[in-house]
């Protein structure tokens, strides 16, 4: 108890003298799009810090809007492709912007959009030097050193000894995290990352090399007319609408309503800690003649995966049910499994591009060292098993006024198919349309697929999504979608054809650099195995509800505050219902070397199915989106203190407090208690 009583005092010291920091700070759109995509997909280990990332770069090298191409805004995830557009149109119909303030003038543009690009913007005289100066690049760049560490403070099983004084848990609570990066502007970027997760053996006879993981690349852009980029170790790719290949951040279904189309540069390098959706060698993308861009990548890296051997005509061989994705390494099993197949990736790119049309041809080569072998469910019977996969696919883009066309078909080398298409619409400065088709056969194979869909993969689907949002009057915004989809085959927990439903509408009043409020329902019908009580175990329809309130007002420049209260309802065979509220203190002092932002929660959701999910603040370059179940209360506070001009220093505490359990997680995870606290600390310096 002294020692949490301890922390606690150095905590409100940092605090007291932490600073509001150069980096940007993170908006309500972040926060809203990160919740939104957890809330629709579900995937919780997907990791998003990729998008901070990329922000941050283009906070400390601003894009220029005289020079800034189609993929460098898209990249901010921020604007929408009508917005993109109608970006380009205006700078090739009018010339080259004459002041920053000039964007207002895009007919796409409202307050909200600008307010939340502006920040990464600067209005310049275009640079129109296609040739990197290497000698430059590899002296007069910046280099930025990231070191963090965290904890949870009560003890887990994975670390208590047994009888025998053994842990199954080989390393110690401690988490470490590594990053080097050198940045010369926009155009040359080297970086290496490395981690230790908790639990993980450190400088030990289970792990001799030190971090359990490194990742690391070199970046460079503009090399000439011929060459405009070319990566070097960890990076990843994005083809089409991702129905064969996209492992960068996917937006799905949310408030935002016309992000639907995939899109962004073909290659952009990795330096993120998600230790599975990445490739590993070389990429370059090359434009031989106008209009036409051409991408070739290879990859060859090791992955996990838990190992099977079976005999067949008296010949023992290996095989492999499934490749690990969570990236641990703490107990003998999960080394055991470290590192064990190899995975080998080659694709090119092709694509041409004018100012209304798009066309583009993608192939992608995928080869495993061992065999992948199903197991014998039935739902299972479509999905790839074997060594190798070949996957191509059309794409095509088409503007013609304020239409705006996009798709991609796809196939797999066993004939199975895939086809997305879609359309933007600007009805006028007020209202904006999207509507959306796919259609995955059941036995279309795709390993690294990330399109727009309800299921994890573009596989055993159908549907059709429409978006639209209103500006009725100034402030105010309505956006609002449906979607119907239908799976034709089988899948995992549906023993049946089923389809399902959602429908979605949020309305928000923003009062520029003051207020921002809004009011959200979702509602979501679809159609998942019964509770395995009967003796057939038969879909059955399950309906989630949920309602939310914002509030985000800033009381003075340095101040603000934000309140959420947020409803939950589920319904199966049983009820599950529940509510969230919160309230957020935000301290941001313009000219002082300190900042903080608080946070205290209550909650009370009776089951997981019901669960809310909310964004949090966190360190720099990371999220937190932690959900809500059972009954109690939550705060956290982050204190940030600038050392200097190159030093910021920066520290968290967390701890969730429940009613109505006395442990918390299961296995290894499992805390006995009704406490879970959390202590992270992080240094960055610039030289």
């Amino acid at each position: 108890m002294n020692k949490i009583k301890g922390f606690i005092v150095v905590l409100l010291l940092v605090v007291h003298y932490a600073h509001a920091q150069e980096e940007i700070q993170t908006n309500n759109f972040i926060s809203n799009l990160v919740e939104d995509f957890i809330e629709s997909s579900g995937d919780e280990n997907f990791d998003y810090n990729t998008i901070l990332d990329n922000l941050q770069h283009y906070y400390e090298y601003r894009l220029n809007i005289n020079s800034a191409s189609e993929n460098d805004l898209k990249e901010l995830f921020i604007l929408n492709e009508i917005q993109i557009k109608d970006f380009i149109q205006y700078r090739e119909k009018f010339g080259s912007f004459l002041s920053i303030y000039e964007v207002q003038a895009i007919p796409s543009w409202d307050l909200t959009t600008i307010k939340n690009v502006s920040p990464f913007l600067k209005c310049e005289i275009a640079d129109a030097d296609y040739n990197l100066n290497f000698k430059d690049a590899f002296t007069k760049g910046k280099s930025t050193l990231f070191l963090k560490t965290k904890r949870v403070l009560e003890q887990k099983k994975g670390y208590i000894p047994n009888d025998q004084g053994e842990t199954a848990y080989l390393g110690t609570p401690n988490h470490f995290y590594a990053r080097y990066r050198y940045e010369y502007g926009q155009d040359f970027k080297a970086g290496i990352t490395a981690e230790n997760d908790a639990g993980e053996p450190l400088f030990n006879q289970y792990n001799k090399k030190g971090f359990d993981y490194y990742s690391f690349f070199v970046m460079a852009r503009k090399v000439n007319r011929f060459v405009s980029m070319v990566t070097l170790g960890d990076y990843v790719v994005s083809m089409g609408q991702g129905l064969i290949l996209h492992n960068d951040f996917g937006i799905g279904k949310s408030s935002f309503v016309m992000n639907v189309k995939r899109a962004g540069r073909s290659l952009r390098p990795y330096s993120s800690v998600n230790e599975v959706n990445y490739y590993r060698g070389v990429g370059i993308t090359l434009t031989p003649v106008n209009h036409v861009e051409t991408t070739i990548f290879a990859s060859y890296k090791p992955v996990d995966a838990s190992l099977r051997t079976d005999t067949l005509d008296n010949t023992d061989f290996d095989y492999f049910g499934s490749v690990r994705q969570d990236g641990y390494h703490r107990t003998l099993s999960e080394i055991e499994n470290k590192n064990t197949l190899y995975q080998g990736n080659g694709g090119i790119k092709v694509k041409y591009k004018n100012r209304k049309l798009e066309l583009g041809l993608n192939t992608l080569y995928t080869y495993f060292s061992l065999p992948l072998i199903k197991d014998e469910q039935l739902y299972k019977k479509y999905l790839f098993a074997g060594k190798q996969l070949i996957n191509a696919s059309v794409e095509y883009g088409y503007r013609w006024k304020n239409l705006n066309l996009f798709g991609e078909t796809a196939i797999s080398d066993n004939g199975g198919k895939a086809t997305t298409n879609g359309a933007l619409i600007s009805v006028d400065r007020n209202m904006d349309i999207s509507l959306l088709y796919r259609n995955f056969s059941p036995d279309f194979h795709t390993l690294n697929g990330n399109a727009f869909s309800e299921s994890s993969l573009p596989i055993n689907e159908s549907g059709l999504y429409w978006g639209i949002e209103i500006r009725p009057i100034r402030k105010w915004t309505i956006s609002s979608y449906v979607d119907f989809w239908k799976h034709p085959w089988i899948g995992y927990r549906r023993d049946g054809i089923t389809d399902g439903k959602e429908f979605f509408i949020k309305v928000q009043y923003v009062e520029k650099r003051k207020l921002e409020c809004y009011l959200q329902y979702r509602y979501e019908k679809k159609y998942l195995n019964s509770s395995g009580t009967e003796k057939i175990d038969y879909p059955q329809a399950q309906v989630l509800q949920r309602i939310r309130a914002h509030f985000s007002y800033k009381i003075t420049k340095e101040w603000e505050i934000r309140d959420r209260i947020e409803l939950s309802n589920y319904f199966k065979t049983s009820v599950g219902k529940g509510y969230m509220m919160y309230q957020d203190v935000m301290y941001k002092p313009i000219a002082k070397p300190f900042s903080f932002t608080a946070r205290f929660a209550m909650f009370d959701i009776n089951s997981f199915d019901a669960r809310i999910y909310t964004y949090e603040n966190d360190l720099l370059y990371e999220f937190y989106i932690p959900f809500y179940q059972n009954k109690g209360t939550r705060f956290y506070i982050n204190g940030r203190y600038r050392i200097g001009r190159n030093i910021t220093f920066e520290m968290r505490y967390a701890r969730t407090y429940y009613d109505d359990i006395n442990s918390i997680g299961n296995g290894n995870e499992q805390i006995l208690g009704s406490v879970r606290s959390e202590a992270k600390a992080q240094l960055k310096l610039k030289f």
